[in-house]
Formats: structure tokens, C-alpha cells, sequence
């Protein structure tokens, strides 16, 4: 510990204010959401409390800015840069291709393209591997405090809103923490519990190992109390691609681990064994999940290309201007708001970010770097998957936290010219 101590203080200080400031900012960055709760709910600072997230945005570009004429060895790859460019400047386009709905679309527009920025943010305010480490620890630590306060609320039988379960189930509680939703906190668990996976591999120190397998076991009961199907899909599946490109290990781990909690922990099974239910199938048809994709598709297909325009169907801006449906799969969403033009061009973004992502893992010699290199990618594959039932990008934190983490592991990539000392816990 007392390395880590010499690292903060070694940033945080007056020799170098480029770096102490972004690293603090970037801190901000990974205790996003234990501070917006704060601010939104318990200070309530009039301006700052709502706006405080485009500020941190704005300070976190400025000092991208300063990072990007101050190292021109360290750039995005250019395909990145391409897409990022491509996929605005629709964006920009399909802004002003309605004038009568001016107002509606820049809303839109920021709904969909705001966070998208925290990428460079993340990229080019990085430093060495060390920092990487310990800001993905922060994530972690705040992660769980989060999730405890989830297990309480489960164990207590803290209330829930009804329309979080369907009337066939015999559900009575969710954990949801401060985030307010059991979708999201389990996404957000299905983000953190490879990291802390690769936290405790990347350690050789054993009070540190004791540390992060009980944090990730905490996390992965909250995701599990979240009793959000689609977050447990999710992390399974990014598990399940690991293995396959990672480590075999993983996926034979991993397969067990399902097979056992299906088997084995009443929740999951019924939970799960209801998904498949014809009951479920048919009231999903009828008013649910399935429905809302199919009434997406049918706006797509007013305008195939551009879509009915951003903040008209789907989402959070829609449901407060014109009281739309929320479509419960942030991609069928974008589908109906831009079309298959900007469907398209945003996959595509999200491919070219995760390869990238993939190559500075597959770049990186040290077995600690790769470890924790791993946990990242696999926690952003869990988020990409699970907004194929959930509009998970509609989370401010959770949307910050991918893009902010896409670019710190496209970072990692010059931990292999950083020549300092290796980092040990």
C-alpha cells in the first residue's frame, strides 16, 4: 500500500498540474455515480446538481485538448478517429433536416452523442498503467459500497415499484441501491466483476487478492439480487467471448457457474426458467419487450435511412416531449430515431472502439497488464450486450463509465513504451 501512496502523491501534486489535474478529474469520472446521487439528491446545489456532468465533460475535453498538443505520439488509431467523425457529423446533418423540430432534436442529439466524448476523455487524459490500476480500484470501491447497500435493500424487503416484475412471478424485492433501477445497478455490476476478476489475477500480493475476490464476490451477489435477466445475459455472455478468444479456462469456469446457480439458487431458476415460459412469451408479445421492438421497427419504417429523428421514439427525450414508449433495447431505440444509416454507423463505432480495445490487449507482454486488460474488455462487452434488452446508454454514469473506459484500455497500449518501474500491490 505504501507504493500506492507514493503513486497518488507523485500525481497529486504541484510538479506536473497537466497531469494532477486530469488525474483527479478522471477520479471524479470513476466515483460518478456516488457523487451525482449526492448531488442530485441529498445537496441539491441549484445549476451544479444538473449540470455538473457536462461541466465534468467539458474540463475533461479542455484538458484532452491540452494532452493532445502536448504528446503527438499518443493518438487514437485513425479508424477510431473516422468513425467518431462519420457517425457526428449524421448526427450534426440529421439535426438540422427539421427545422420545426429544432429543439427536439439538439435534445436528442445530446442524448445520443454526449458521453460518446468521455472516450477521449478517458484516452488521452490515461497515464501509466499504475493510474489505469488504481482509478479501475476507485470504480470498484465505490462499485461496492453500491452494491452492499443493494444486498440491505434485498434483505430488508425495501419496496419496489410493481411494474419491476410481471404478475406471474413471485417476486416481492430487487436490489437497486442509489441508482434507483435493477437494470442498471446490474449492469453496472456486469461492468465491474470482470474488472474485479482482474484486479485480484494481476495481484500477487495475498491481502490484496483476499480484498478484490471479496469485493467481486459482493458484486456478483448484488448482480445476482438484482434479479435483472438481462444483466445476468449479459455478463455470461461477455464471459463466454473471453473465454473463447482469452482463455478457455474462463468459459469452462463460467459454463459450471451458470449451470450450478440454475440448478441451485431458486431465484435464478425461476427467474430464468420464466424468460422461457410461453405465459412470458405471450404477454411480452402483447405489451412487453417484444412489442416495443416490433413498434420501433414499424417507426423505422416511416424512413428506412434517417429514422423519425432523434428524441421522437424511444427513449428518454421522446417519453418526455411526446410521452413515446420506452423500447427496452437501446439499439431498436436508435433504430426508429435514426434509421438504419445511424444504426449502422454506431455499431460500427462501438466494433472498431472494443477491436481497438482488443489489440491493446493483445499488445500488452506483462501477464498483470493483460489480466486487468481482460476484466475491462469483458465488463464493456457485458454493457454492449445487455443494451440489446435495456437502454443502458440512457444512464448518464453508466454511459460515461463505458466510454471513459473504452478509452482507458485503448490507452493501455503504451504501458508497453512506458519504461518506469512495473507497478506491484
Amino acid at each position: 500500500m505504501h507504493k500506492v501512496k507514493h503513486f497518488l502523491s507523485d500525481y497529486i501534486s504541484g510538479e506536473n498540474l497537466l497531469e494532477s489535474a486530469s488525474f483527479i478529474l478522471l477520479l471524479i469520472i470513476m466515483a460518478f455515480p456516488a457523487i451525482d446521487y449526492l448531488l442530485r439528491n441529498i445537496l441539491s446545489i441549484p445549476v451544479l446538481s444538473s449540470a455538473w456532468d457536462e461541466l465534468l465533460l467539458l474540463a475533461g475535453l479542455g484538458l484532452a485538448v491540452l494532452h493532445r498538443f502536448s504528446d503527438n505520439q499518443h493518438q487514437p488509431a485513425a479508424a477510431v478517429n473516422h468513425a467518431m467523425l462519420v457517425f457526428f457529423l449524421l448526427g450534426i446533418a440529421m439535426v438540422v433536416m427539421d427545422l420545426s423540430t429544432f429543439a427536439v432534436n439538439v435534445e436528442g442529439f445530446r442524448a445520443i452523442y454526449e458521453y460518446i466524448l468521455f472516450f477521449y476523455v478517458g484516452f488521452y487524459l490515461a497515464g501509466k498503467y499504475p493510474q489505469t490500476r488504481t482509478l479501475l480500484s476507485v470504480a470498484m470501491v465505490v462499485g461496492g459500497l453500491i452494491a452492499l447497500y443493494g444486498i440491505y435493500q434485498y434483505i430488508v424487503g425495501a419496496p419496489m415499484p410493481g411494474r419491476w416484475v410481471d404478475a406471474g412471478e413471485a417476486v416481492h424485492t430487487r436490489a437497486y441501491s442509489i441508482v434507483g433501477s435493477p437494470n442498471l445497478l446490474g449492469s453496472h455490476m456486469a461492468l465491474l466483476a470482470p474488472i474485479g476478476m482482474g484486479l485480484f489475477m494481476s495481484t500477487k500480493n495475498k491481502l490484496n487478492k483476499i480484498f478484490w475476490a471479496v469485493l467481486t464476490v459482493i458484486i456478483l451477489t448484488c448482480l445476482v439480487l438484482t434479479l435483472s435477466r438481462g444483466a445476468w445475459l449479459a455478463f455470461v455472455g461477455a464471459l463466454g467471448i473471453m473465454g473463447i478468444f482469452y482463455d478457455k479456462r474462463i468459459l469452462v469456469v463460467g459454463l459450471i457457474t451458470v449451470i450450478l446457480a440454475g440448478l441451485f439458487v431458486p431465484t435464478v431458476k425461476n427467474r430464468m426458467s420464466y424468460l422461457f415460459s410461453a405465459e412470458y412469451m405471450e404477454k411480452s408479445a402483447q405489451s412487453g419487450r417484444i412489442s416495443r421492438w416490433l413498434a420501433a421497427y414499424d417507426q423505422m419504417r416511416t424512413d428506412p435511412l434517417f429514422g423519425v429523428g432523434m428524441g421522437h421514439f424511444g427513449g428518454a427525450v421522446a417519453k418526455r416531449t411526446y410521452n413515446s414508449i420506452s423500447v427496452d433495447n437501446y439499439y431498436m431505440g436508435m433504430l426508429a430515431e435514426t434509421g438504419l444509416l445511424g444504426l449502422g454507423l454506431f455499431l460500427y463505432l462501438i466494433f472498431i472502439v472494443l477491436k481497438k480495445g482488443f489489440d491493446a490487449w493483445k499488445s500488452l507482454k506483462a501477464p498483470e497488464k493483460r489480466y486487468l486488460a481482460a476484466g475491462i474488455l469483458a465488463g464493456l462487452l457485458a454493457i454492449a450486450l445487455h443494451n440489446g434488452v435495456e437502454n443502458i446508454f440512457e444512464s448518464p454514469y453508466l454511459n460515461s463509465y463505458f466510454w471513459t473506459m473504452s478509452g482507458l484500455l485503448v490507452a493501455l497500449s503504451r504501458a508497453e513504451t512506458d519504461r518506469s518501474e512495473p507497478y506491484e500491490e
